[in-house]
């Protein structure tokens, strides 16, 4: 016989615990919000957001959080002691001990703030409430790049069961843009679909094509211009689809290896050169 729940101690939620994601999904999320936080940074040193709230210094320490919380997930994996995955670890270390400095600026910046600094556009980075902003950016601004690599140095050690499935249905073409994405280095400004890399330009139809797959999103406005006075741009980003995605093939690069070389090509032979007969 069974007997029907007790009112009075019925669980308001599943008690199931979610399964957490691999680490190195884990990390290239991380990435993405390391990417966000810079990006608002940004747009607060060019005049396109409130000046006056501590949300900034806030972000930074949930992100030390969170990068602590990526390396104990790392952790519980049984790692071999390599040095590229040590250090990755280590690397992500110093990426929170960077953070906290960060958030410590980001806190200390808002006694700074003059009303000169209030009703200029753009804060003075060299000195005062502006300098101490443009430090924290500083602290921040490598770490989506270094989670990036971590990432891929910690997948090479982790063991099978803990990388996701290999993906397939993308060129390397597009693979390489979500790539950049996850780096944080994709932004468009919408005027003319201008797809901006970095420093380089990719194709609209590449990244449309990617939107169409729901493996990355764009958010307006959100990035930066590439120069003061300039409109945003929106941010690329990835989807939690792409976020798998990009683990995946990550993943599966590091547990085949490199590809093997093939047969070295002996050179054509040089043609004798003749003497001329008198």
């Amino acid at each position: 016989m069974t007997t029907s729940p007790d009112p009075d101690h019925t669980p308001l939620f599943d008690m199931d615990a979610p399964v957490p994601p691999p680490p190195v999904e884990q990390l290239l999320a991380l990435a993405g919000l390391y990417t966000q936080h810079n990006d608002r940074i940004d747009l607060w040193l060019h005049g396109h957001a409130d000046l006056g709230t501590d949300a900034y210094a806030a972000s930074a320490r949930y992100l030390e959080r969170a990068t602590y919380a990526c390396i104990k997930a790392v952790r519980k994996h049984r790692m071999p002691t390599v040095e590229p995955v040590s250090n990755a670890v280590v690397r992500l270390k110093q990426i929170a001990h960077l953070t906290s400095g960060a958030a410590r600026y980001l806190t200390t910046a808002l006694p700074f703030l003059s009303d000169a600094d209030a009703e200029r556009p753009l804060p003075d980075p060299r000195r005062g409430f502006g300098q101490r902003v443009q430090l924290a950016r500083e602290l921040t601004g490598l770490a989506p790049v270094a989670i990036v690599e971590s990432a891929t140095h910690i997948a090479g050690g982790l063991p099978r069961h803990a990388c996701s499935s290999p993906s397939h249905g993308i060129d390397s073409v597009q693979y390489d843009l979500l790539f950049e994405v996850a780096l944080g280095h994709v932004t468009v400004f919408e005027e003319t679909q201008y797809v901006r890399v970095h420093t380089t330009k990719a194709a609209p139809e590449t990244l449309r094509e990617l939107e169409l797959r729901r493996l990355v999103c764009r958010e307006p406005e959100s990035a930066p211009p590439p120069r003061y006075g300039g409109e945003p741009f929106a941010r690329v980003r990835l989807t939690a689809l792409g976020i798998a995605l990009v683990s995946a093939v990550i993943s599966y690069r590091t547990l085949i290896g490199p590809p093997a070389a093939g047969p070295a090509v002996a050179p054509a032979p040089t043609p004798a050169r003749t003497r001329a007969h008198r």
